[in-house]
């Protein structure tokens, strides 16, 4: 994550300086929609790379019209995942901004572009401190089970790579984006264990810390993430093994309300259709505070900020 941060903006400058049109944009909507790979800092990163590309397609004339035309784009860009709390958070930090463009247009063009640039570079920077910090307060010869893939935790392993560490590591299926977390830490020399999520039970007691990631922290603390979290949760605070979550502050939700549970099609479970069976494939599932042990953001391991603790 810190080489993504310092090359961010010059490997992002050449595909936002590319031209997008509505059924381009309307495209790119669809494919966040349908991302079942990138984390929910990476889709929002992308979100803004969208945003960027918007300023410099915009065919407009005046700066009000832009801002116009941009706070549409906003919007759109912020609702397509309603489990995934950054999209939205900084979707709507981009479109505040939007109030205070120079009234020049080409000039507003360029400042948008750069406020949705800088956002992504805060987002970037965020995730990589949250990561730094909770390695430190992991330290060394530690076994840490962990659940489905975030980037963040993938860059507190790689900060640990040298450091005697262990990994457990559920499949997190429909997908089994564990394996892809597998196949990272394999390539690091990291000794790691594959399992089925049906193993979490068993295979909690043999860690000493738990760590996932978040799509989404609520204002009590309880934490939104892949299916499969609460279980590891459950299975932590039942071992008495601490369970932390790792994760960007941009995360925090704001409403008081939680988000939507995203569902996506039953056949990513690839069953056989039975009659009188219905399938449910829902991605997401809700960590309450109280098995939470702390939170890990850029403002420190655990964050003071966040749950009361």
């Amino acid at each position: 994550m810190q080489r993504l941060y310092n090359t961010y903006s010059v490997e992002v400058a050449g595909r936002v300086a590319r031209k997008m049109d509505d059924e381009e944009f309307k495209q790119r909507l669809e494919e966040l929609i349908e991302d079942r790979h990138s984390g929910a800092s990476e889709l929002a990163r992308l979100g803004l790379e969208i945003a960027a590309q918007c300023a410099q397609s915009a065919e407009v004339k005046k700066t009000i019209e832009l801002r116009h035309y941009l706070a549409e784009r906003a919007e759109a860009l912020g609702a397509v995942r309603p489990s995934m709390s950054p999209l939205k958070n900084l979707m709507e930090e981009w479109k505040e901004s939007l109030e205070v463009l120079p009234d020049e247009v080409n000039e507003a063009r360029v400042t948008a572009t750069e406020n949705a640039m800088h956002l992504a570079e805060q987002s970037t920077k965020a995730s990589f401190e949250a990561a730094a910090l909770t390695s430190a307060l992991v330290g060394d010869n530690k076994t840490i089970i962990t659940h489905s893939f975030s980037s963040t935790v993938l860059e507190v392993f790689h900060l640990l790579k040298s450091r005697s560490v262990r990994a457990i590591v559920p499949e997190s299926r429909p997908l089994c984006e564990g394996g892809d977390l597998a196949e990272h830490l394999s390539q690091w020399d990291i000794p790691t264990t594959y399992i089925t999520d049906a193993q979490v039970g068993l295979f909690a007691a043999r860690a000493d810390v738990a760590i996932v990631g978040a799509d989404t922290l609520l204002a009590d603390g309880s934490t939104i993430n892949k299916a499969g979290t609460l279980l590891l949760a459950m299975a932590a605070h039942a071992e008495k093994v601490p369970f932390y979550v790792c994760c960007e502050s941009f995360k925090i939700c704001q409403q008081e309300e939680p988000p939507a549970l995203e569902e996506m099609s039953p056949a990513e479970l690839g069953t056989t259709q039975w009659p009188g069976v219905s399938v449910s494939n829902i991605y997401f599932d809700i960590t309450p505070a109280h098995l939470i042990t702390g939170w890990c953001t850029e403002r420190g391991a655990p964050d003071p900020g966040i749950g009361g603790k």
